[in-house]
């Protein structure tokens, strides 16, 4: 099996996947720590932490949009360096800051350089992959991708947890060499994937992409879904632990088990539904994201919400490489960076607006709280109907990736 896996993706997808646990730890290292950081050891009140997070997501949204057609512009790889480079510049700069005592108005101006500095290469190593992987590959591509960036997830904060307890600016000069070591493997392993222009007058026009119908439909209905999806990590840990009153210590491993079965099933479910259609997989994924939301406010102990994440994350382990591919073979090759970028940037409005919007719930139906769980599961209901009024305007060729390898 081992065997099978590294000889049927290239050199160019492992070094990715490489880097991205690098940096991926490297990043989790310090970043989770700043808001820590400002409200603890320099008193900024939370309200202010919220609207500089607020921001810097702001930043790293619109400069990702642009990265995006940047990065069909002048190359994948150039892309990925300048924004690795930046993004070293700007967490060394968070180390001088720490050393310095900068005030909260540095610390913001630094966070938002911090989100743009991704959204210069954020999409880049997806780009690449669907560039270099054929369509019947991907979903394993994608998935492997996905697990070196929740692997160095799962590392860095404990690592950084322990520097914390000595050095917060020393935290964020090592997050600045482990973005410099991704750098290099770049610039020294990594080889450009954009298409010759010569390769890309051969395929057939393309519409712009706001003309694209099924791309926007994709868009809408995948942001629908990230709204939903943005409240496991919001307010799924606030009724865990303040309605059903599960000890904090608790409410971590009920997350912990997100993480390990991602690292552990993700390209194994990811390769066995690649016999099905695309669309097939994001409807059955929102089925079961559905069912596993709807469910929670009807849970009591540990055990119930566990169950809950069980169910949500195996929705997740379905939808995510599929709707990764499904983007990639809906992308012309000379613009897939920015269908990328413009995806992911409808998708993080998503993501934005999913916390207020489950608080918002969350306040309203705190005496009947089920209610609140059951409207997030019918929004995953009608997720699936989106993905199915999908499939009906989509190519064989795009949907089903093992014609598309054929």
């Amino acid at each position: 099996m081992a065997r099978s896996i590294f000889s049927r993706y290239g050199r160019q997808v492992w070094i990715l996947v490489a880097g991205s646990l690098i940096n991926t730890f490297g990043t989790s290292i310090a970043y989770p720590f700043v808001s820590l950081y400002l409200f603890k050891y320099r008193g900024v009140p939370m309200a202010d932490i919220g609207l500089a997070l607020l921001v810097a997501a702001a930043a790293g949204g619109i400069v990702s949009v642009a990265g995006g057609e940047l990065c069909d512009r002048f190359g994948r790889k150039i892309m990925l360096n300048v924004g690795l480079f930046t993004q070293m510049a700007v967490f060394s700069l968070m180390g001088y800051a720490i050393m310095a005592n900068m005030g909260f108005a540095g610390f913001l101006l630094l966070m938002a350089l911090k989100e743009a500095s991704g959204g210069l290469y954020r999409n880049v190593p997806q780009v690449m992959v669907a560039d270099t992987v054929e369509a019947g590959d991907r979903n394993g591509a994608f998935s492997l991708l996905r697990i070196g960036g929740n692997l160095g997830f799962a590392l860095g904060p404990a690592f950084g947890g322990i520097l914390a307890s000595y050095s917060y600016a020393a935290m964020f000069i090592i997050t600045a060499l482990t973005s410099g070591i991704y750098m290099l493997i770049s610039i020294c392993m990594l080889r450009d994937t954009r298409p010759d222009e010569r390769d890309v007058a051969e395929h057939v026009s393309h519409a712009p992409l706001w003309n694209d119908t099924p791309f926007l439909i994709y868009c809408v209905v995948s942001a629908l879904g990230s709204l939903v999806y943005s409240n496991l990590f919001t307010t799924f840990g606030t009724f865990a632990g303040g309605f059903v009153q599960v000890p904090e210590a608790m409410v971590g491993l009920i997350f912990s088990l997100n993480g390990f079965m991602v690292v552990l099933f993700q390209l194994p479910i990811a390769l066995y539904l690649e016999r099905f259609k695309l669309t097939t997989s994001l409807i059955l994924g929102s089925l079961f994201y559905a069912v596993g939301f709807g469910i929670v406010g009807f849970c009591t102990d540990f055990w119930t919400l566990f169950a809950s994440m069980f169910i949500i994350t195996v929705g997740e382990l379905v939808v995510t490489p599929a709707s990764q591919t499904l983007l990639s073979e809906m992308a012309p090759p000379e613009a897939r960076g920015r269908y990328m970028s413009f995806s992911g940037f409808i998708g993080n409005v998503g993501s934005a607006c999913g916390p207020a919007f489950g608080g918002q719930l969350m306040d309203r139906f705190s005496a009947d709280i089920m209610l609140m769980w059951l409207i997030l599961g019918a929004l995953e209901v009608a997720c699936a109907a989106g993905y199915l009024y999908l499939r009906l305007r989509l190519s064989t060729r795009m949907d089903d990736v093992r014609s598309a390898a054929v």
